[in-house]
């Protein structure tokens, strides 16, 4: 079973991971919102609405962690701190993902994209991590838990609605937008896993020049290689 992940980037300075989750999440919740403004009329019963934009959008889920299970065995004493995986997901609401070497001016906590087979939600910031220790060894040790993260949508150009899940067919091409100091090298490898795949892209775009990405771009993404 393929396993579910979050791929994490920041921009400033230019980093990125990811995190695999060790169960893939029972339910996902997508919410989105459109503000309207209603102008009262002696002559109607209730308002006229009108558009007034639209809210981010936000999804949620919940990740079990287990060190215990994958770790120990009955002749093993000591299972794992479960904290060494919860820990990254805390991460993510930091500035540089945590990391003081890449905490510089300006810098931000990172995006981040959940990935699971067919799906590839929006480009989104994590808003709020809530865990809770559900296990412990007699010792004290944390070893099992349950995460809470609350995401919220940072890219305005993206779908909020993922096209797929991960039993159902899915078309042979996927896009994406370019942002601002992204690379065809580096957007091949957050897709394919390999950075050569670079000339794929260029090819199936029409690209000239490869290295003259606009912010913004929209990029015909093939699912067969």
């Amino acid at each position: 079973m393929e396993k579910a992940k979050l791929k994490w980037q920041c921009l400033i300075p230019p980093v990125s991971g990811e995190i695999e989750c060790q169960f893939n999440p029972a339910e996902l919740t997508i919410s989105k919102e459109a503000s309207w403004e209603g102008e009262k009329s002696p002559s109607f019963n209730s308002p006229w609405l009108q558009f007034a934009g639209g809210e981010a959008a936000t999804y949620s889920l919940s990740l079990f962690f287990d060190s215990y299970s994958y770790e120990s065995a009955p002749n093993v004493p000591d299972p794992k701190d479960v904290r060494e995986l919860t820990n990254q997901l805390l991460q993510l609401t930091l500035r540089g993902a945590g990391h003081s070497m890449f905490v510089v001016p300006f810098s931000n906590p990172p995006m981040v994209t959940f990935i699971w087979g067919k799906i590839t939600l929006f480009m989104a910031v994590v808003e709020k991590v809530e865990i809770t220790y559900t296990m412990f060894s007699p010792d004290g040790l944390p070893i099992r838990a349950k995460a809470d993260v609350s995401f919220k949508q940072q890219d305005f150009w993206d779908d909020i609605i993922p096209a797929q899940n991960p039993t159902s067919r899915t078309d042979s091409r996927k896009t994406r937008r370019v942002h601002a100091g992204q690379r065809l090298d580096q957007i091949a490898f957050e897709e394919y896993g390999d950075a050569r795949y670079w000339r794929l892209l260029a090819e199936s775009n029409g690209m000239d020049d490869p290295f003259q990405l606009v912010d913004g771009q929209l990029l015909v993404i093939p699912q067969d290689k």
